[in-house]
């Protein structure tokens, strides 16, 4: 296999590990909110954004996954794909808001909407 997919599947996979992660402390932490509650009667608002970061590079294979609860909290995950690697970033939000510093333009955008959507 080529190195590029091999690298390719393991930000998938930590991608996948994050997201679980993220349920997992949300209904771990709030057990008297969501004790009475279903994955399906909670409201979760979710959004995807494809980018292009890099101008020398085409297509828009970098994302934004957007995942926030009825509080406004909850995780971005960034992946941006570039020619020679592919890096993955989990920003935590609260109220809207970041608490790992400044978001990138694309990630307000991709936060607006979810808030938004």
């Amino acid at each position: 296999m080529n190195l590029f997919y091999i690298i390719t599947i393991l930000n998938l996979l930590g991608l996948s590990y994050l997201t679980f992660l993220f349920y997992r402390f949300r209904f771990k932490s709030h057990p008297q909110a969501n004790s009475n509650l279903t994955p399906s009667q909670t409201n979760y608002k979710i959004h995807l954004s494809r980018f292009n970061p890099f101008e020398e590079v085409g297509g828009d294979q970098s994302f934004i996954l957007c995942l926030l609860d009825n509080s406004l909290s909850g995780v971005i995950i960034t992946s941006l794909h570039h020619r020679d690697f592919t890096r993955v970033y989990a920003k935590t939000i609260k109220n809207g808001e970041s608490l790992q510093g400044r978001l990138s333009p694309e990630e307000i955008k991709a936060l607006n909407d979810t808030i938004n959507s």
